[in-house]
């Protein structure tokens, strides 16, 4: 048949139809979407999404063998279908991309009431146009794996099969485990031993894994010293702030035309006031903060300004060094450059291990990884708590045996590179 002349929808279909399809299937999760709100996850955990995860692959391999001659399972496992699939599926990534997002237990009194939230936009991964355009396309990858069985096997399949299967797995692992991801925050004080934690909706849970804080530490920069607008509270010059790093005593600086001198410096300190002024003396225990002495002056000042600057504690109040009525000279709370936990983590099989958990360097025993989150922000460096989130994720062996294949099918395409061509 001419093809110029053949009607949509007549066989072989193609891109016209892929496209047809892929938007109708997306539409068809958007009015489901409008009609029920989003997918909750805790009715897709285990064992349900192994249910259909099973279901999924089983129905897959029942028409490849029983219907593989179809029409319809043969233009699924080609281009026609791909293309138009990805191309739907990329769109909706972009819009998630976009749009800021939600964790999926948040309050309905949270997400903003407008077009987007109706769309389920703000919660894109658990929306129905997101999952159904998502194992349509699982389900057009898969009949191209099981498409490509029926040839004759050659090494050239190896790099195929390698980055094909792994992309199913690892998408197909990714949506099923969504639902039985588990993150948990647990707040742990120095010297104590904690088991219990609680879920993203607050309700306490008891855990098999323990942990004990020996010593929870942090380390700051040095303090810094700014000029404020006391009415806003604003960092001057508000276009472009600037400020100056302690670097010692006996330095000198220069911010918005006014000659800041260091005169004296206290880094365990106590600020003290009287009727007049505030200052501070040396101080060596808990809630100890930091403390400089500066001079203040500049020629349009008479008389130049000396004083005590800190940014005070959980114990002692903050101290500025006054201008004039409408600026002064104040040090922000200082940057934190890192914190971490001493601790050891007890499992109910008897295995225990000792740690330092950092930012980044989390912590993996027993199938859960243990982050470092927060702190007592109250209580600054002085903090004796320490704060953890654990999550626990059955899934993520599948998604990274997935992410494996990918990098090595890669790696031999490489390295083997195309088939050649005799001339």
């Amino acid at each position: 048949m001419n093809k110029t002349n053949r009607t949509i929808w007549e066989h072989p279909w193609g891109y016209e139809e892929g496209f047809y399809v892929a938007i109708g299937i997306a539409l068809s999760g958007f009015l489901l979407q409008i009609s029920i709100g989003n997918l909750q996850l805790v009715a897709f955990q285990y064992p349900v999404n192994l249910i259909f995860g099973l279901l999924f692959i089983g129905v897959l391999l029942l028409l490849h063998f029983f219907a593989k001659k179809s029409a319809i399972v043969r233009w699924l496992s080609s281009v026609h279908a791909t293309v138009p699939a990805i191309v739907v599926l990329l769109s909706i990534v972009i819009i998630l991309g976009i749009v800021p997002q939600f964790v999926a237990h948040a309050s309905p009194h949270d997400i903003p009431h407008n077009l987007s939230g109706l769309f389920g936009w703000y919660q894109m991964t658990t929306s129905w146009t997101f999952i159904f355009i998502s194992y349509f396309t699982l389900a057009i990858l898969g009949f191209t794996i099981l498409k490509r069985t029926r040839r004759k096997f050659t090494w050239q399949d190896i790099g195929f099969y390698l980055n094909h299967v792994g992309l199913f797995l690892a998408f197909f692992g990714g949506m099923l485990g969504s639902a039985d991801v588990s993150r948990l925050r647990m707040n742990v004080t120095e010297g104590s031993v904690e088991w219990r934690a609680a879920d993203e909706r607050e309700n306490i849970v008891e855990l098999p894994i323990a942990i004990q804080l020996d010593t929870f530490m942090i380390e700051e920069y040095p303090p810094k010293l700014m000029i404020v607008d006391l009415e806003t509270g604003k960092v001057l010059p508000e276009n472009r702030p600037v400020s100056y790093v302690f670097e010692g005593e006996n330095k000198s600086t220069k911010l918005m035309g006014y000659n800041i001198d260091i005169l004296s410096y206290l880094p365990n300190a106590a600020i003290m006031r009287d009727s007049l002024n505030s200052f501070a003396v040396p101080y060596h225990s808990e809630g100890a903060t930091h403390a400089i002495k500066i001079r203040v002056s500049s020629e349009e000042m008479k008389d130049p300004v000396v004083g005590w600057v800190s940014n005070g504690s959980f114990m002692f109040p903050y101290s500025v060094v006054y201008i004039d009525k409408e600026t002064a000279v104040a040090m922000p709370v200082q940057e934190v450059k890192k914190y971490s936990s001493h601790v050891q983590v007890f499992t109910d099989k008897g295995d225990a291990k000792e740690a330092v958990i950092e930012v980044n360097k989390p912590l993996t025993i027993d199938s859960w990884r243990i982050y470092q989150l927060s702190y007592d922000q109250s209580r600054g460096k002085y903090s004796r708590t320490s704060v953890f989130e654990l999550v626990r994720d059955p899934w993520l062996p599948i998604v990274y045996a997935g992410i494996i294949m990918l990098l090595a099918g890669s790696f031999y395409l490489f390295i083997v590179g195309p088939k050649k061509k005799k001339s």
